[in-house]
């Protein structure tokens, strides 16, 4: 019978109190910042060629701009993991939001080339830590709940990116649409600060730095704006509860001793046991994959629309066929068939939710990347029509969006409390480090050998979804570890 003696944890009291207002609120400030990610996320792949021929740059330049801001990002993940690790989730989402709408708005306004290069290095730092915005709801949000709002913050990434689309379609007659683009990417974020109120500090993270009294105060709050009450007994951290029951009925076994005391994450905790050095590995292959397979899809779709070529000739490329004496690019109309690609990534988030629940974290994730470089492979037949191209650059947007889902879900969920920022963080910054050299595959490479850019997309993907078979922890229905 439940009384004064007994004890719970944070995982405990946020299973009884169930969803209900407070986590509402939260959801709306992450939501937003998923929005805003998916905007600016996109942007850094349709931005360049918008500010090609207004700023008269040649191929290796446009490379640069791509890159700029995912250097950026890969610095700002692990800057950015450290302080949500140190200082809380919630420090960091906000320090984030205010650096990345402030850049973002100072880099519309750059009266050059390099200015813009520095400028877009440092928005791209503050993106780094867009992930974070995970780990707080995650830990928030009761264990048969997860999957569903991480479906629910995809949902708003993929609006962003199809907002990003619709964008500069309707502002490409502007003249200076990418300018519009960088204000329109920095204003989300600034929205963002106005509801950091309703963005709580980790009850996970409290606990985790002895702050006990104010994770309860929180979880009452949560319990009362719920409409409920928190369950009898004394907060305590997982240890101390396993420690708590070992008191109680294993302290008089002769042999037996009392679970270890957990000490602070280091990042070494990464990489221990043997089963969590096993998954830090393949998880950071599979980031590294995963940002050839999101970032090249998004340039190829823009690259690939531009070429053009006829039957019994080999593809070319929109260097070859189109930059000439003349810059050209993509007009308001040719931006249908982008819509159409990004539209796809709607479909993954049903693909998403059945796959996580019904075959496991694992198994859904080996399937989503073998499908993409499926998809990959696909491209390089070159169909003639634009119908062909667009189809494929569909299912291989569809497919990559679903292991982008399934990876933030299953990254936060494999790591204790202790590390889960700083894990995060590094996941985050190996995906931008990528992100960094895929312009030079999908834009350079491609313009060189069509058949040898895809192909590098297609093996990689491919490769990486059989390793994630080797994963050893499934946490599917699990709960969080502190």
């Amino acid at each position: 019978k439940a009384g004064e003696d007994d004890v719970y944890t944070v995982a405990d009291a946020l299973d009884h109190i169930g969803v209900g207002k407070f986590h509402y609120k939260l959801l709306v400030v992450v939501s937003i910042i998923s929005l805003a990610g998916g905007l600016g996320s996109t942007g850094f792949a349709l931005f360049p060629p918008l500010a090609r021929c207004h700023l008269g740059l040649e191929t290796i330049h446009e490379a640069f701009l791509t890159s700029a801001p995912l250097i950026g990002a890969a610095i700002g993940g692990v800057a950015m993991g450290y302080l949500a690790t140190e200082y809380g989730r919630r420090t960091e989402l906000i320090i984030m939001m205010l650096w990345t709408s402030f850049f973002g708005f100072l880099s519309a306004a750059s009266p050059t080339y390099w200015w813009l290069i520095v400028l877009r290095i440092l928005v791209g730092f503050g993106h780094g830590g867009t992930g974070q915005r995970l780990s707080i709801l995650f830990e928030y949000i009761p264990t048969k709940h997860r999957t569903l709002s991480a479906g629910v913050l995809t949902l708003c990434w993929n609006v962003g990116n199809f907002l990003e689309a619709v964008l500069i379609k309707f502002l490409i007659p502007s003249g200076v649409a990418w300018r519009l683009i960088l204000i329109a990417d920095a204003l989300v974020f600034a929205v963002g600060l106005c509801f950091h109120k309703w963005l709580p500090e980790s009850c996970y993270f409290l606990m985790g730095n002895g702050q006990k009294e104010e994770a309860i105060r929180l979880l009452e709050k949560a319990a009362m704006e719920n409409g409920k009450k928190l369950p009898p007994g004394r907060l305590v951290t997982e240890d101390q509860k396993k420690r708590y029951y070992w008191s109680r009925t294993s302290s008089g076994i002769p042999g037996t001793k009392p679970p270890k005391k957990k000490t602070k994450g280091s990042i070494m905790d990464l990489f221990r046991p043997a089963d969590m050095c096993v998954t830090t590995i393949l998880l950071s292959v599979a980031w590294f994959a995963l940002s050839i397979a999101v970032v090249g899809c998004a340039i190829l779709t823009e690259e690939l629309l531009q070429m053009k070529q006829a039957m019994g000739q080999e593809c070319r490329s929109s260097f070859d066929m189109i930059h000439g004496n003349v810059c050209e690019q993509l007009g308001s109309a040719d931006y249908t068939p982008i819509l159409l690609i990004f539209a796809s990534e709607f479909p993954a988030l049903f693909l998403t939710y059945f796959s996580a629940d019904i075959l496991g974290r694992r198994k859904a994730l080996a399937l989503a990347y073998v499908l993409s470089g499926l998809f990959f492979g696909l491209l390089i037949i070159c169909p003639v029509s634009t119908g062909w191209t667009t189809f494929f650059l569909g299912g291989c947007r569809m497919s990559v969006t679903t292991a982008f889902s399934l990876m933030i879900i299953y990254t936060p969920e494999v790591y204790s409390t202790s590390v889960r920022g700083m894990a995060v963080g590094a996941s985050r910054a190996l995906y931008r480090t990528g992100s960094a050299g895929v312009p030079f595959v999908s834009q350079v490479l491609l313009r060189k050998s069509v058949v040898g850019s895809k192909s590098v997309h297609s093996a990689v993907t491919i490769m990486t979804g059989l390793l994630c078979l080797l994963l050893p922890i499934e946490t599917n229905n699990k709960q969080l570890g502190e």
